[in-house]
């Protein structure tokens, strides 16, 4: 069996636009981290910010592996640029939620969840789709 990825195909330029965006959002808290720093003082927020690069650090490395091994089963189009869609936008909400607390825990706690299942759902889509491998 051969893997070939095809960078003109509408899912793997998805995944590589969701993945880039993902890490400006990453290198964007080191700016929030020193204005919070700077607005607050030493100790107000400064912890959050900290938290908040932390978890994103830990979300996102699966899902960029899990992400890049999606894209080489194939998977249908629409659900496969859904799914990169929906994550972004999920963690996208839940660093709002860290950084700024306009949006409500309720909301944050979903966003979240989305997060984790979708990653869930590519890495068993993953193994099931090479699972003669195991």
């Amino acid at each position: 069996m051969s893997i070939t990825i095809v960078l003109d195909h509408p899912l793997t330029q998805t995944y590589m636009v969701h993945s880039a965006l993902l890490v400006v959002k990453l290198l964007a808290l080191s700016p929030v981290a020193t204005i919070t720093l700077v607005s607050h003082g030493w100790f107000p927020d400064v912890d959050t910010v900290r938290r908040a690069y932390l978890t994103e650090l830990k979300n996102l490395a699966p899902f960029w592996i899990v992400g890049a091994l999606y894209v080489t089963t194939q998977p249908d189009t629409n659900i496969g640029i859904s799914l990169f869609r929906l994550f972004t936008a999920a963690r996208m909400i839940l660093i709002l939620g860290y950084a700024t607390k306009p949006i409500s825990p309720v909301i944050t706690n979903f966003a979240l969840a989305l997060s984790y299942v979708i990653t869930c759902y590519m890495s068993m889509y993953v193994v099931y789709h090479y699972r003669n491998a195991i």
